[in-house]
């Protein structure tokens, strides 16, 4: 599992895998005080589509269906609806998770190649050994929460509405993206990049 949690923490930082890491970090800045829940809840949804889609329980949608979860995700992050912003959150951290899962070609190391030739016959186990490498490939976005939380309380305030605004725009701008068809060049040369 270390060796798992390790692999994943290096491939964070190749190309590939910012699929994965840039909605993460869109979501924690969109989602101002509730950044935590937020990220929690993009954590899940990441986990949860990425298990479903490699058990080949599910998952595969056409490429409108993440467009959509992005840009709804981007709604109701920045802008104030009747859902309350606690609950806009978490749903939104869910839906660009999942969407993010959804989108995501991973660059396969030896010990994530080891899990996902084995996914489809781990059941629930495989969703938590997946989850441990996830856990690693989405620490930049621990690491985002963490600077936020070190800035000055002022600072943060006085930014809030900006680092909202540009996250938001981050997931807007993936949904366009996605929609229009760009998503599977974008894919193709991050994953070029990481060889």
């Amino acid at each position: 599992m270390l060796s798992l949690l390790v692999e994943g923490f290096g491939a964070a930082w190749l190309p590939c895998s910012l699929v994965l890491v840039v909605p993460g970090v869109a979501t924690v800045l969109a989602g101002r005080e509730y950044a935590g829940p937020a990220a929690a809840a993009y954590a899940l949804g990441t986990a949860l589509l990425s298990w479903l889609r490699f058990a080949d329980i599910g998952g595969d949608f056409p490429l409108l269906v993440p467009a959509v979860a992005l840009a709804v995700a981007a709604v109701l992050l920045v802008i104030p609806t009747s859902v309350p912003p606690g609950l806009a959150a978490v749903i939104g951290g869910g839906l660009a998770g999942g969407a993010a899962a959804e989108l995501w070609e991973p660059c396969v190391g030896v010990e994530f190649g080891t899990l996902l030739n084995g996914l489809p016959d781990d059941g629930l186990g495989g969703l938590a050994t997946l989850a441990v490498y996830l856990l690693g490939v989405l620490a930049p976005i621990g690491g985002v929460m963490a600077l936020l939380r070190l800035l000055p309380p002022h600072l943060v305030d006085a930014t809030a509405g900006a680092l909202a605004v540009v996250g938001g725009a981050a997931l807007a701008v993936m949904a366009i993206a996605t929609a229009i068809g760009l998503h599977d060049d974008v894919v193709a040369q991050l994953f070029v990049w990481s060889l």
